[in-house]
């Protein structure tokens, strides 16, 4: 008999994971040392105008909405920093191409039958959700798509940590708390929580207690899982289980 798996332990599965597919590429020396290539100052700021230049030639405010969790300042420095002669979304269209990259050095390395229906179970769950649920989700889903695997998995987890994202954005915000406040009381493993995590995305001190709002944080975290739950609902029960095992067993096998 096959495996089967709920909505609600499949959103919960399949977050860490995805989330630290990303870092292989969003946080690598190798992507930073891109952007100062290209002429930022900083590979930072190429992780930031990389991630929200989808949205096109907007505001600096509009991208600070866009991300929330980079302090406004951190991310305005950044959208003022685009090289001369490139627009912000041609900066994603190179951080694109470091995604891609990144999928065909390793997610290429995997069975090509497995990556292709983890790909095409993530692309579901991706067109099942409404523009609406989020500016940076909407604009990446709408990038080209490429033809080899491995970037198209890179790319789809990809989309699916900018839906993730999205949706907390929405849910931290039903809980009455700020992003701010969700960096402080995170329930991620230090040091991605607290103070510390709080500065290093350019906020400044004094803080407030995580204490405080420690409650609204862990309703904000069950809000965010409420919200993409519909969206993983267009599986059924035996795909659920096939997506979870195949986004948790490629991810434990990467070294990063």
């Amino acid at each position: 008999m096959a495996e089967t798996a709920t909505v609600q332990a499949t959103v919960e599965r399949a977050f860490k994971p995805i989330q630290q597919f990303t870092r292989g590429w969003m946080m690598a020396e190798a992507t930073y040392a891109y952007g100062v290539e290209l002429g930022f100052a900083t590979g930072r700021q190429f992780w930031v105008v990389g991630r929200a230049g989808v949205i096109g030639e907007a505001p600096a405010e509009v991208a600070v909405g866009a991300l929330a969790f980079h302090a406004p300042e951190h991310v305005i420095e950044a959208w003022h920093a685009v090289p001369a002669g490139m627009t912000h979304l041609q900066v994603s269209e190179h951080y694109q191409g470091r995604i891609h990259q990144w999928g065909d050095e390793v997610i290429s390395r995997f069975d090509p039958e497995r990556m292709e229906r983890l790909d095409a179970l993530g692309r579901r769950i991706i067109d099942a959700a409404p523009a609406c649920l989020g500016a940076l989700f909407t604009g990446w889903r709408r990038m080209p798509i490429p033809s080899s695997v491995g970037a198209r998995v890179a790319l789809t987890t990809h989309i699916l940590r900018e839906m993730r994202a999205a949706a907390h954005i929405n849910a931290i915000i039903a809980a009455g708390i700020t992003p701010l406040d969700a960096i402080l009381a995170s329930t991620n493993a230090p040091p991605r929580t607290g103070p510390a995590y709080a500065e290093q995305m350019g906020f400044k001190g004094p803080f407030r207690d995580p204490e405080e709002v420690r409650a609204q944080r862990l309703e904000a975290e069950r809000l965010t899982g409420a919200i993409l739950e519909p969206y993983f609902a267009v599986l059924s029960p035996t795909e659920l289980a096939d997506f979870g095992e195949l986004v948790e067993s490629t991810r434990n096998a990467i070294d990063m």
